[in-house]
C-alpha cells in the first residue's frame, strides 16, 4: 500500500475545476491543502451517469490527490521537482490511516497540496507537515458528517 500510482493522482480536469471552485481549504506551513469531500452519488450527479462504473473508474482508490509547487516561489525548474518529489513521498508513506478513514466513513476526497515555501524544506518538516494535514483533514471530514447530520 506504500506506492502512489497514476489512479490516485489528480489528473481528470473536470475533478480539478471542481475542487479548485467548491473546494474547502486551510493552511499548514509549507501547504496550502484544497480539499474537497464527496460521496458515491455526489459524485454521479457531478459526471452525469447512473453506472457506478464511471464512478469507479475515475476512483480507484479513496483519494487522489495533487501536489504543486508555484514557479514564483521556487525559480528554478529542478528546486520544484525536488520539492514535489519530497511531497509526493511524504504523502504516499502517511495516506494509509488516511484511506482507512475515508473507506469506513465511505466518503471519496479530492486532495491539492499546493508547496508555499520559498525553499526547500528537509524531507523530515515535509513529512511532519503532511502527516499533521492528514489528521486536520480527518478533523475536517468528522466535522462535515456532522454538520450533514444535523441538517
Amino acid at each position: 500500500m506504500y506506492t502512489f500510482k497514476k489512479d490516485e493522482r489528480l489528473g481528470n480536469y473536470r475533478l480539478q475545476s471542481l475542487l479548485f471552485n467548491q473546494g474547502k481549504a486551510f493552511f499548514q506551513y509549507p501547504f496550502r491543502i484544497q480539499y474537497l469531500f464527496l460521496t458515491k452519488e455526489e459524485l454521479h450527479q457531478y459526471f452525469l451517469c447512473q453506472q457506478s462504473d464511471a464512478a469507479s473508474a475515475v476512483f480507484q482508490f479513496p483519494a487522489k490527490c495533487l501536489v504543486s509547487v508555484s514557479k514564483r516561489q521556487i525559480k528554478k525548474a529542478v528546486h520544484r521537482n525536488k520539492a514535489k518529489r519530497l511531497c509526493r513521498e511524504a504523502y504516499r508513506k502517511n495516506k494509509n490511516t488516511f484511506y482507512t478513514f475515508l473507506k469506513k466513513k465511505n466518503y471519496l476526497a479530492v486532495l491539492a497540496f499546493i508547496y508555499t515555501a520559498d525553499r526547500i524544506l528537509s524531507y523530515d518538516d515535509v513529512e511532519e507537515a503532511v502527516q499533521k494535514a492528514i489528521n486536520k483533514l480527518g478533523e475536517k471530514l468528522r466535522e462535515e458528517q456532522t454538520r450533514a447530520v444535523n441538517r
